[in-house]
């Protein structure tokens, strides 16, 4: 399978600190396991690289010869996700693994050995969680450095 990264992606993810080689990975790694989230097209990966969860948002695209990746963004969280805490409202998203409704809810978030509880889509048959954009670009990100900043 072909990745596709536009050029104003590849500006973001750089600037975000991903590697083009790991958005690749993710993709990959989500087609042939089939973990992933899917919506309207729109298909959300994520794999624990090192210390840091790296996700995709992507479409497939049917070639002639086989089908291409089109990546829509990547973004990267250093928490670690724990126990799913609740489930509370359906969401659009479905976990292609096991084909069930992934919800909105809370998980365990760690991160310097601290541990709260913080909002993810999960996937209570799974039990698997994932982080949307908004929430690890802006308030995971402020968090993690607020961390660092207590620490150093």
């Amino acid at each position: 399978m072909d990745v596709k990264i536009p050029n104003e992606v590849m500006e973001v993810i750089g600037k975000r600190g991903i590697k083009e080689a790991d958005v690749k990975d993710v993709v990959m790694t989500a087609e042939s396991a089939k973990k992933k989230l899917k919506s309207n097209g729109r298909n959300l990966a994520k794999k624990k690289i090192g210390d840091v969860t790296v996700y995709v948002d992507y479409e497939l695209e049917k070639g002639i010869l086989k089908e291409h990746a089109n990546v829509k963004s990547a973004y990267s969280h250093r928490m670690s996700l724990g126990d799913i805490v609740n489930a509370t409202d359906k969401t659009n998203w479905i976990c292609v693994h096991c084909g069930e409704p992934a919800m909105a809810g809370h998980v365990a978030m760690t991160y310097m050995q601290v541990t709260r509880n913080g909002p993810a889509v999960v996937c209570q048959k799974c039990k698997d969680s994932w982080v949307e954009e908004y929430l690890a670009t802006k308030t995971l990100a402020a968090a993690e450095g607020l961390f660092e900043k207590k620490r150093a």
